[in-house]
Parts: C-alpha cells; sequence; structure tokens
C-alpha cells in the first residue's frame, strides 16, 4: 500500500472514530440520561408525546415493575426533570408510579409520583410521598405538572415535570443538581388498589431501580463539518484504491 494511500485510510479512519466519540458522551454513567433541554411548557404534559421530547435523551424496552417494559424519554432544563413513559397495560384502567429512590414497596420517606390512581386522582397526577408497603399519600404542596393517557389498545402514557429543587422537605421532595445521578423505580398496577381491570399486582417479584443522570449538557449532535470530512476522506480513498486496482489488472493484462 502506497503511503498516501495509508495516510488517507488513516484519516478516515480517525474521523470516524472521533465522530463516534462525540455522539457517545457519558451515556454508560447510568441507565437512563436526562440530557439538557428545551423546557416545555406546563400546556404540553399531556399524556401525548410530541416533538417537545426530540432533545431529550430516548429509551426503548426498558425493564419495569413488576414486568413489562416501556419506551421512556428523559430530560431536564436546570429547572425542571422532564420524564415520559408509555407502556401497554392489561385494563384501560391502570396506575402509574415513579418512586425516586432505591427499588422497594413504597420505601417509607421516599417522594414520588403517581397517575392514574383512583384512590389519589383518578385520571390524574399527585405529587406524592410513600410510607412503607401499600401507603402513598398525596403531597399537602403539589409540585410539578403530570398526565396520564389509556388509549384503547391500552396503551398507557405518562408525561411529568418535576422541579429539580422545589424546596418542599415536607413532601420529601429531593433537591436535584446537575451532574448527579438518582435512583428511580417505575411501578404500574392494574388490580387493585385505585386500580382495576387486570391482573398486574405491583407487589409481585423484586423490583428493580433506574440510574438517572442530570446531565448538564445536551445531546451531542454530529457535527455537519466532520460528516462532510469523513465522506470526502473516504471517497478519495475509495477513488485511489480503484485507481490502483485498475492500474494493476491493466499491468497484468500487458504481461500476458
Amino acid at each position: 500500500m502506497k503511503k498516501q494511500t495509508f495516510l488517507l485510510l488513516t484519516l478516515t479512519l480517525t474521523l470516524l472514530v472521533a465522530a463516534v466519540a462525540r455522539v457517545n458522551p457519558v451515556q454508560a454513567q447510568a441507565d437512563l440520561n436526562a440530557y439538557s433541554g428545551t423546557p416545555i411548557e406546563d400546556s404540553q404534559i399531556d399524556g401525548a408525546i410530541g416533538t417537545e421530547w426530540s432533545d431529550a435523551g430516548s429509551y426503548t424496552g426498558v425493564a419495569i415493575n413488576p414486568q413489562g417494559t416501556a419506551d421512556i424519554h428523559v430530560k431536564n432544563d436546570g429547572e425542571n426533570l422532564y420524564i415520559a413513559i408509555q407502556l401497554t397495560a392489561d385494563s384501560n384502567n391502570p396506575w402509574v408510579a415513579v418512586m425516586f429512590a432505591d427499588a422497594g414497596h413504597m420505601t417509607a420517606g421516599a417522594d414520588g409520583a403517581v397517575f392514574g390512581n383512583d384512590d389519589l386522582s383518578a385520571n390524574g397526577y399527585k405529587d406524592a410521598f410513600f410510607g412503607g408497603a401499600g401507603i402513598v399519600g398525596a403531597d399537602t404542596t403539589q409540585n410539578g405538572t403530570g398526565a396520564i393517557t389509556v388509549d384503547s389498545q391500552n396503551r398507557v402514557t405518562v408525561e411529568l415535570k418535576k422541579p429539580l429543587n422545589s424546596g418542599d422537605s415536607r413532601g420529601r421532595d429531593i433537591a436535584w443538581s446537575t451532574g448527579n445521578t438518582y435512583s428511580v423505580t417505575i411501578m404500574w398496577d392494574t388490580n387493585g388498589a385505585g386500580s382495576s381491570g387486570g391482573s398486574v399486582n405491583h407487589y409481585n417479584g423484586a423490583l428493580t431501580a433506574k440510574t438517572l443522570l442530570v446531565n448538564a449538557e445536551a445531546i451531542p449532535e454530529f457535527p455537519p463539518t466532520l460528516i462532510l470530512a469523513a465522506l470526502v476522506a473516504t471517497l478519495i480513498s475509495a477513488v485511489i484504491l480503484k485507481k490502483r486496482g485498475l492500474t494493476r489488472s491493466h499491468q497484468v493484462f500487458q504481461y500476458r
């Protein structure tokens, strides 16, 4: 291989490696990465995921408690944390809870958000706290905005806008800060205690928490100049290699 060809191939590889490095930042530090993004108005927290989540960290097939998976979107704007969850339930009257603590059955003293619980707010949202197994109550001071919708296929969509630091210590609210990682447990239920019509009980089995990073940085963009440079370098390398191949073929033909 000629020196020029080797250098061009090396340049191409270097550019592509640099591009991959930019697209995959601190993702590995947490299960869920709440990138810095644009604020979402309260009116858009309506149980319908739209373009307002385009700059969020997005995850598919995330295992949730006590069973099943969900698609999850998370981001923050420096003042609020935003979480959207989509799952399929086995009835049209489930409740969904997001507990901001390590996995446990309604961990005592944990802050949380509860959606669609008939005992707290049927088809609505409550800023809540947990008091141990089976114990959940609405905070005296409600912070944040939330919504839940269930379609005809029992697909559940939950949206939450939660202050990073509400100052509500009485309500067990956490003072979140960018750059830190927190535990989040997502659970749902359809067979009673505020839900109905299904057979899923949030007590069944061990619960698994996810780690969530409140990221001060936005999702890295793939720089257009880097894309162009990589394409040009690749094209030049391909042309040179093709010419070398044709030259060798011509030399072989002449030799014969």
